[in-house]
């Protein structure tokens, strides 16, 4: 087979990981990383920031953490989405989605969360991604 035949395969969907909790993002992380996900973490606002500034292609999605220690998810939703070239934002609270009104998210997600939630609402978010 020629070489010019040869196709690489697709890029894996990569996702920012926003969380102050490191247990939550482990956890998050290996759950999406089994499921075929590239997973970028950042503990904080300024980090998650840095991370998207510099990652070398999009995030399909971003996981981000309403109660962050440096800055409300929420607030930093707008230059994360600039950032990260208008990667899906999925809101994760603690605290029920009604008591979050018109946050903008594309999607939301209680904590605790199972696997198959996690998926679930980042799968719906990597389809709202442009290629």
């Amino acid at each position: 087979m020629p070489i010019d035949d040869i196709t690489p395969p697709p890029a894996r969907p990569l996702v920012l990981v926003v969380d102050d909790e490191p247990s939550i993002r482990l956890v998050a992380r290996l759950m999406l990383e089994r499921a075929g996900f590239v997973v970028d973490e950042a503990g904080d606002a300024a980090e998650a920031m840095g991370r998207a500034l510099r990652a070398e292609r999009r995030y399909s999605a971003v996981l981000l953490d309403v109660s962050l220690p440096d800055r409300s998810g929420i607030d930093v939703m707008s230059d994360l989405r600039l950032a990260s070239r208008c990667a899906p934002i999925i809101l994760t609270s603690g605290r029920a989605e009604e008591d979050l009104p018109e946050h903008g998210a594309e999607g939301y997600l209680a904590k605790p969360f199972s696997r198959d939630q996690l998926l679930s609402a980042v799968r719906a978010a990597t389809a709202l991604t442009p290629r």
